[in-house]
């Protein structure tokens, strides 16, 4: 690898995004991935403007929009009877980036794709990283493989985007652990239907909700249910047992019993939370959810690591241009300055959704009649903070 040379861990959404932010910057990259596979778990996503527009920035629009479908906008819908709360319609024609809906492992795909035809970008799958030192020079990192086998890499600095169990987060000091929440998702497929205005369609209850969408190019629908429990399963996933959820959701409207219904191969995720770290520390930083976790209350989580990712390369670049290697301790502080407001009001915005979707009975009563008084264009007013974010 030419110099200038940076270590990313971890080959998820942001971890790939910040390796061509920077590839396309010309600044080689090692992408490394403890996993023996590049892959993305997970059922759906939403990638709204604030990120679209850094992923079309990475010449990437024409293989999202193969995969994906463009939103025509948001109904909120009472659990019991599904009745409409509130509707943000939106013309995907009308918006320079659209609010998109797809697979994760479609966006994870694309990014894979544009990641193995840059030269200067270098997949490493089957190590973990171990330890990390750093000096005036930069940072190196030794690693471990499935076999026991050991080996190091060294470059200017060092991204951790090893999500929420991070690893890298860890080497740097903090080992505070993640906290569960109290909420678990069941995520899966079920078939797609055809119509001409595809959209979100979100189901509050008491102490659970809804979210479903289409993806695949329509080919198929997301299906998220959120509860609250007790109990906390520690991993990735597991699978999901129908029977368990079908009693779950006996309270709610027939369309959504019958779409639940149709829907195979549920995989269950326990939410945790983590304290936000400290997103730089010398050569090192930490993007997406190793810095700042977010529930998927906003559908934030991935948009938030994509715009990390753009803010990050930005910085660096810069700073080799003017100061050269020496400059990346204080790119890599600046980026945290930057960013550090941001996600916390994201995370925080999260974090109240979840409190308001799950409202029971008496003060869901005030949260439907706010919703009809807020209208589409209260709803639009509310978050146009987070969706018209550029990047300088």
């Amino acid at each position: 690898m030419s110099a200038p040379h940076f270590l990313i861990a971890g080959a998820g959404i942001g971890g790939l995004t910040m390796a061509l932010s920077l590839a396309r910057r010309g600044i080689s990259v090692t992408v490394i991935e403890k996993r023996t596979g590049f892959g993305e778990l997970g059922a759906g996503l939403q990638i709204s403007p604030n990120s679209g527009r850094v992923l079309d920035g990475l010449d990437l629009t024409l293989p999202l929009k193969r995969v994906s479908v463009s939103s025509h906008g948001l109904i909120i819908r009472r659990w019991a009877d599904g009745r409409e709360l509130l509707e943000m319609p939106s013309d995907p024609a009308r918006l320079p980036t659209p609010f998109r809906m797809l697979k994760r492992n479609d966006l994870h795909t694309v990014l894979l794709d544009a990641a193995r035809s840059m030269p200067n970008i270098r997949l490493v799958v089957g190590r973990g990283v171990q330890e990390i030192t750093q000096d005036e020079d930069g940072v190196s990192t030794t690693l471990t493989g499935q076999n026991g086998q050991w080996e190091s890499f060294h470059g200017l600095g060092l991204i951790g985007a090893d999500g929420l169990w991070s690893r890298v987060r860890d080497l740097t000091g903090d080992t505070s652990p993640p906290l569960f929440t109290g909420y678990e998702a069941w995520r899966a497929l079920a078939p797609g239907t055809k119509t001409d205005k595809p959209r979100v369609n979100l189901h509050l209850g008491a102490g659970r909700h809804t979210v479903h969408y289409p993806v695949a190019a329509g080919r198929e629908t997301n299906v998220v249910v959120v509860r609250q429990t007790k109990d906390a399963r520690e991993g990735w996933s597991h699978d999901g047992d129908l029977t368990v959820l079908t009693d779950h959701v006996a309270g709610g409207s027939q369309a959504l019993r019958e779409l639940i219904a149709s829907a195979r191969d549920w995989q269950v995720w326990s939410l945790f939370d983590r304290r936000p770290a400290a997103m730089a520390k010398g050569r090192i930083a930490l993007l997406g959810d190793a810095a700042h976790p977010v529930l998927p209350f906003l559908a934030q989580g991935a948009s938030l690591a994509i715009e990390d990712a753009a803010v990050l390369a930005r910085l660096l670049a810069n700073a080799l241009e003017t100061d050269g290697g020496r400059g990346v301790p204080a790119a890599m502080a600046a980026y945290a300055t930057a960013r550090a407001a941001r996600a916390a009001r994201v995370q925080d915005a999260s974090r109240s959704n979840g409190r308001t979707y799950h409202l029971g009975w008496p003060w869901s009563i005030g949260r439907d009649l706010a919703l009809r008084r807020l209208g589409p264009d209260g709803l639009r007013a509310r978050y146009g903070w987070l969706y018209d974010w550029h990047d300088e």
